[in-house]
């Protein structure tokens, strides 16, 4: 359930990193370091007046009521917020609730009726695109420019193209983590699942010529470059995660293929396993989820697959 907390934090500046009551052990840290890094915001502007606090550390949180979830649903409506964040805030409303009442600081009624309050119901079409097999080939391609730099941002690109793995997962990576025999990476990533994935055999030659270049010492898969007059060498501290999107941008503009996130590769990932008849259980293990439906989303097989499909649909036999 805490881990549902990281997303409605980085998503809005009014939720901060400490949920509950310091005083009375409902106040939880939670933190991100690598992806969010260290700024701090307290949820205490959504504190509703009815709780009789000016801060969140010296809430009462007996008098959290069903109805404050009214109120910061009417503020997030008001800002604009879609389904999706207001369902990630109650989450966060739930648990804060199901907190105070495990540690007898809510009446169960009150904690009752929290816990029956329904998300909202919406659906929309999926954020973000996928690379078509030329904007893919173009992206390496651009990263091929004879150095150490661009060995290493073709290898990063072509895993996340190839074995859809988020940039956080990227960064952390470790050699220990390869295994040359099966080729493949063993790994704990998202939600502290761990899960493995198979590197495609057209993406083996990549992979062994970034290897030729770092060697096979212990330590960070994709190092830091030195940003000093020598960019031959390596630094083997974690990059941040925040630095594969600078990168990405450099290499996409060099490739002409627009903008794109590095989420896109992992959509890209996903599009292309589905391309190929994959069935989506596999997917889902092989993306990390934990539900299908999440799987799902990333289906960005093209428009114009669906309407050919449905354009030569037999209807009368």
């Amino acid at each position: 359930m805490y881990v549902l907390l990281l997303d409605i934090i980085r998503s809005h500046p009014f939720w901060g990193r400490h949920i509950f009551n310091r005083s009375c052990s409902i106040l939880t840290e939670v933190t991100n370091p690598t992806r969010y890094g260290d700024e701090r915001c307290c949820i205490s502007s959504f504190i509703p007046p009815g709780v009789g606090a000016k801060d969140i550390e010296t809430a009462d949180w007996s008098k959290l009521k069903r109805t404050h979830w009214t109120e910061i649903q009417k503020q997030l409506a008001a800002q604009g917020c879609c389904g999706s964040t207001q369902n990630l805030y109650l989450t966060a409303f739930k648990t804060v609730a199901k907190e105070a009442w495990t540690l007898d600081q809510l009446p169960q009624s009150s904690y009752l009726k929290i816990q029956a309050l329904k998300g909202v119901k919406y659906e929309r079409l999926p954020k973000g695109r996928s690379l078509t097999v030329k904007e893919a080939a173009g992206l390496l391609k651009a990263c091929d420019d004879g150095t150490n730099q661009g060995k290493r941002d073709m290898a990063l690109f072509a895993l996340m193209l190839g074995c859809g793995l988020r940039r956080a997962e990227c960064v952390r990576l470790e050699m220990k983590n390869w295994d040359c025999i099966s080729r493949s990476f063993c790994f704990i990533g998202k939600g502290n699942k761990e899960r493995r994935v198979f590197l495609p055999k057209k993406l083996n030659r990549i992979i062994d010529e970034w290897l030729g270049v770092r060697g096979l010492e212990d330590g960070i898969f994709f190092p830091r470059i030195c940003p000093g007059a020598d960019h031959s060498k390596f630094i083997f501290r974690e990059m941040q995660p925040s630095s594969i999107y600078m990168i990405l941008q450099k290499r996409a503009e060099l490739a002409l293929i627009g903008k794109v996130r590095p989420h896109d590769l992992r959509r890209t990932f996903a599009t292309r396993m589905l391309e190929q008849g994959c069935d989506l259980f596999i997917l889902q293990r092989a993306m990390g989820h934990t539900s299908v439906a999440t799987t799902a989303r990333y289906d960005f097989r093209a428009e114009s697959s669906r309407e050919k499909v449905c354009k030569n649909l037999e209807v009368f036999g």
